[in-house]
């Protein structure tokens, strides 16, 4: 046994500790065990980034995860990685670049040379994301560390798409998509959010026509004007084409087309279908089979299409077109109103629609054999989690993933970026060639675009298990390197899926999209989706409020990581937002310091013995190990349906009530004291403690084992289990005593009696007479008081087991 220090020295040994852990192979699963799985494929931070505390809350709970289910005889692998990001890395590396005096860093570098100082960027960069994992005690396998970029998942990615134009779920097709001007790439749906802002509504004479819009610049490319096909009002208008001469320029071209997603009460009931500029309208044009115009370029300028004010700024040709309409006396109305606006999640600036030759994903071809069907990927998607192969955790999130699915449109999953996997198609005059590698002979030319980042997240539970000398093989296929892969056959599908709820649709849908189509089975079997993190005052915790955002770097310094983890954690629930400020945080540091000082206690108490605990004769000590067993059962069913933030809770009560305010004091009471028994109950429960609260605070758990002597290390320890039943008898007794105990306490604070004034008690038990007789010196040690022989007056204490009189017998008593 290792002398305890005053306090854990976090900022010591947590580096100490994890670095043994490491040196000894401890994270490592082993693809031969013959015991049942648990995998978790950590979701990869970018590989630019640094640690957030919506990252330490992830980390914490899927370490929980994997220590728990290592403790309890699983073949536990947390696989962890790094994501190349790529929106995010290239504009960040593009903005130091343009700070070190570069204008036009794409321009000046070219691709190649780009690429190249991306790379040394991310390389660098993922040294310090690693540091960060390891300082928050996250216990996964570094030997399978991944990176999206890396040459087995490119050829991954390479092969899933090369699969799926076979087999027409990916094509290439003019479509209306969402358009960032200032990083000059599409958007996913998915990638951008709404905000309403102050606009304006006008309502412009057109022809015999009326129509309200708040984009009068894209009415220069109208191909139709479309009514409800039920509006009495242009019933007789339906199937005519008029011409429409704005004022200078240019002449347009539209026809009147009926259609049921007109809104008859918007505006003057008349909508100019703009097919270059509208999913809506596009739709419109489909249908009715219209041209497209566009007006609106890459650069977010105005084209040549639209006449005299080809070259203009958006908001420049829109208060031109204004202008020029008032002057003619087509302006009916302006009226302000507000416009719900789509904005990019990366730029935040808004975005544009746009009609682009782009590569999509069809969701709704039927493509995909799925449990002896051919399905499409909507239909797949759908199944596995309505069939229960897939479980979502909280359970009203399935909603949210159906209402999604039946939202879903095809995925486009080209961008026009230089950062990431490149799209695997190569030209050569009229020939296509799609596949991985380079295609022989002369005069191929790649598509220049980039893959979506989440087109090869979403492979990521698998793609991570691959062997890698299989990929180096171009002759084998995907479904013979997945085959011969021991990782993948041993580990796959995944247990758990760890994430935020906001990544719901952008991550964890595509992985089940991706991974159903290559695998034919799920990526995982249960998705627990945790909260954001909010600040004290409610509100999304953010770096431009530096007052109420916390760096968990910093508390790691601090206070240590365990307190950080066990913070983020308990008191939480799946779903549900949560709170954090410094004084959870310094609560969970007072837990921690608690653990310790508890844990020296028992230390200093002597020797650990050979006595059998079941053997134990003292109600007291019976009473702590059936507490210590009911706690067992609780922390073991509420980590069963993923209540972690209850376990952590009950854990801290239990551990701080029951076992360090009753019972480590009433152990110390000299007859008590002095059972063998009490020394061995002590012990055996103190390591209970440290075995169940090791998945929270790992670092302190281990070393007070260590400390206390034990052999081998805490993490490889076997979870405890309940192995005997609850002792109600004794159970109710000795929480009798505690009642007692409790309400002489709180007659010495009511009554202003200072402790070293003993009181006298006249005791009458009702019940469990045998359980008080062999508690009285717990009783009067607890509660500094002498026992009474005679009837007394004084105070009554009254309660089902005991009937009592207590008296102060100081006479200067304060």
């Amino acid at each position: 046994m290792t002398e305890f220090s005053p306090h854990f020295m976090h900022l010591e040994r947590e580096p100490e500790i994890y670095a043994a852990w490491e040196a000894a192979g401890l994270f490592c699963a082993d693809a031969a065990s013959t015991r049942e799985p648990f995998v978790i494929s950590m979701p990869p931070p970018n590989a630019t980034g640094t640690l957030h505390l919506g990252h330490a809350v992830m980390l914490a709970i899927e370490d929980l995860m994997i220590r728990w289910k290592r403790m309890a005889g699983a073949e536990a692998l947390w696989v962890p990685g790094t994501d190349h990001a790529a929106i995010a890395t290239e504009s960040a590396v593009i903005k130091l670049l343009q700070k070190g005096g570069r204008k036009d860093p794409r321009r000046e570098l070219g691709r190649e040379g780009l690429l190249a100082e991306i790379v040394k960027y991310v390389e660098s960069s993922r040294v310090r994301i690693r540091q960060q994992i390891r300082s928050m005690g996250a216990s996964c396998d570094w030997t399978r560390e991944r990176y999206t970029m890396d040459a087995p998942l490119h050829r991954c990615v390479n092969e899933v798409f090369a699969a799926m134009f076979r087999d027409g779920v990916i094509y290439r097709g003019e479509r209306v998509i969402n358009w960032d001007v200032a990083l000059q790439t599409t958007v996913s749906d998915d990638e951008t959010y709404h905000e309403e802002r102050d606009a304006f509504l006008y309502t412009i004479r057109y022809g015999p026509f009326n129509v309200a819009t708040s984009r009068p610049e894209t009415k220069l490319g109208d191909t139709a004007l479309a009514v409800h096909p039920d509006d009495d009002r242009y019933r007789q208008y339906v199937g005519q084409a008029i011409d429409v001469a704005w004022p200078k320029g240019p002449v347009i071209h539209v026809r009147v087309v009926a259609d049921r997603s007109v809104e008859m009460d918007f505006g003057t009931g008349v909508l100019g279908v703009t097919p270059a500029h509208s999913m809506t309208d596009a739709r419109i044009a489909q249908q009715h089979g219209l041209p497209a115009i566009q007006v609106i370029g890459e650069d977010g300028r105005m084209t040549a299409a639209a006449g005299p004010y080809a070259g203009m700024r958006l908001e420049a040709c829109r208060d031109a077109f204004v202008h020029d309409l008032e002057e003619a006396g087509l302006l009916v109305s302006k009226v302000q109103y507000k416009q719900n606006t789509a904005y990019c999640q990366r730029s935040h600036k808004p975005v544009e629609n746009l009609l682009k030759e782009q590569w999509f994903i069809d969701v709704n071809r039927r493509a995909v054999r799925w449990k002896g069907q051919t399905l499409s990927l909507r239909e797949v998607m759908d199944d596995a989690v309505r069939s229960g192969d897939i479980r979502i955790h909280p359970e009203y999130q399935e909603k949210t993933y159906f209402n999604w699915i039946d939202n879903l449109h095809d995925w486009c999953i080209s961008r026009q970026i230089w950062w990431g996997h490149r799209v695997p198609v190569w030209y050569r005059g009229s020939d296509t060639w799609v596949g991985h590698g380079r295609p022989e002979g002369d005069g191929w030319a790649q598509d220049p675009d980039t893959l979506d980042t989440w087109f090869s997240s979403g492979l990521w539970t698998w793609s991570t298990l691959v062997d890698p000398r299989l990929t180096e093989n171009p002759a084998l296929t995907l479904d013979e390197i997945l085959r011969g892969s021991s990782d993948y056959r041993a580990f796959h599908p995944t247990s758990v899926m760890e994430t935020g709820y906001d990544i719901l649709f952008f991550w964890v849908a595509r992985m089940i999209l991706m991974t159903t189509y290559v695998t034919g089975t799920v990526p995982f079997r249960s998705v627990y989706l945790h909260g954001l993190v909010l600040d004290k005052d409610g509100e999304k915790m953010a770096k431009t409020k530096p007052a109420t955002c916390i760096d968990p770097l910093d508390e790691i310094e601090r206070i240590g990581a365990d307190a950080l983890r066990f913070a983020l954690v308990a008191g939480t629930s799946a779903g549900s937002d949560t709170r954090v400020n410094t004084d959870k945080i310094k609560g969970a540091a007072r837990f921690v310091n608690k653990l310790w000082n508890a844990s020296k206690l028992v230390a200093m108490s002597g020797e650990a013995t050979a006595f059998d605990v079941h053997k134990a004769q003292h109600p007291v000590n019976r009473w702590m190990l059936s507490r210590g067993e009911e706690i067992v059962r609780s922390t073991t069913a509420a980590f069963d349906r993923y209540a972690f933030g209850e376990a952590g809770d009950d854990l801290r009560t239990s551990f701080w009530t029951q076992f360090c305010d009753f019972y480590l004091e009433a152990a110390k009471e000299p007859s008590m004291a002095a059972l063998q028994e009490t020394m061995a109950t002590r012990r055996c429960v103190l390591e209970t403690y440290l075995r169940l609260l090791h998945p929270f605070m790992p670092f302190v758990t281990e070393e007070v084992w260590q400390r206390l002597g034990n052999e081998g290390w805490l993490m490889q320890a076997s979870w405890p289990t309940a192995a005997v039943e609850p002792q109600e008898s004794v159970t109710a007794g000795v929480e009798a005593v505690i009642r007692l105990i409790t309400a002489l306490r709180n007659y010495r604070s009511t009554e202003k009696v200072p402790w070293k004034a003993a009181l006298e008690l006249r005791l009458h038990v009702k019940e469990h007479l045998d359980i008080f007789a062999d508690c009285r010196g717990i009783v009067a040690h607890l509660g500094n008081l002498r026992w009474a022989e005679a009837d007394i007056e004084g105070h009554v204490l009254s309660d089902a087991a005991y009937d009592a009189v207590v008296r102060d017998t100081t006479p200067h008593s304060e």
